[in-house]
């Protein structure tokens, strides 16, 4: 009898995934439905903005999901130099900002996907595993269901010459937030914020903020 030779079995490892939001309870969230996922592996989650840098080399990701507004420092700022220091990551930007020119900041950075954080779970698996078979993976809502009102979004930055740090701003001051804590959501300093304040006032012809929050509104903002 002809001795048996016992089977191999390859076993493909889990794609090892760090989150970074600094919204901890849609963080916790997102970690238990990728869990879920037998080929995802949720290594680390980060809710500021300073430590993801840190965290990408303590727990070595393949993927990295990155919020755009993060305390101390934002996505935008984060992601050319992740690229840079870290070739091998792939980057998912996973935000609720659907503006045409953010999204076209990010392709020229480089990232490989960009989902919106209402997109539906099918969506969400589908980009990461896009991602992390080396394809690229942009939320088919971006052109479909929210495209008006990126469109529109587009236009007013093009109307009043805004950068999408700005617009920003414009939201978070819409939505009652002094310069104080706009500094401490975007990473910015107090100063910043302030000048910041004063270029879009000058761009947007208006002299107080009440005066920015109807003309945001009127835009649809």
């Amino acid at each position: 009898m002809r001795n048996l030779r016992p089977m191999r079995v390859q076993i493909t490892p889990s794609a090892r995934i760090l989150l970074a939001d600094d919204h901890q309870l849609f963080s916790d969230g997102l970690c238990s439905l990728l869990n879920t996922e037998a080929d995802f592996q949720i290594v680390g989650q980060v809710y500021d903005g300073t430590g993801v840098r840190s965290a990408v080399q303590q727990y070595a990701p393949d993927l990295l999901l990155l919020d755009v507004n993060m305390p101390r420092q934002n996505g935008h700022d984060l992601a050319p130099y992740l690229l840079r220091d870290f070739p091998s990551l792939k980057i998912i930007i996973l935000t609720m900002y659907a503006e045409q020119q953010l999204v076209d900041d990010f392709r020229r950075i480089g990232v490989s996907g960009y989902i919106l954080k209402n997109a539906s779970r099918p969506t969400l698996l589908t980009g990461i595993r896009t991602v992390l078979a080396g394809g690229h993976y942009f939320d088919p809502q971006l052109t479909k269901n929210v495209a008006p009102n990126g469109h529109a979004d587009d236009v007013f930055l093009k109307q009043y010459q805004l950068t999408p740090r700005e617009l920003t701003i414009i939201r978070l001051v819409v939505e009652g937030l002094n310069s104080q804590q706009i500094a401490a959501q975007t990473g910015l300093s107090y100063l910043t914020i302030k000048t910041h304040r004063r270029n879009i006032h000058f761009k947007l012809g208006t002299n107080s903020t009440a005066e920015l929050i109807r003309l945001a509104n009127e835009q649809g903002l």
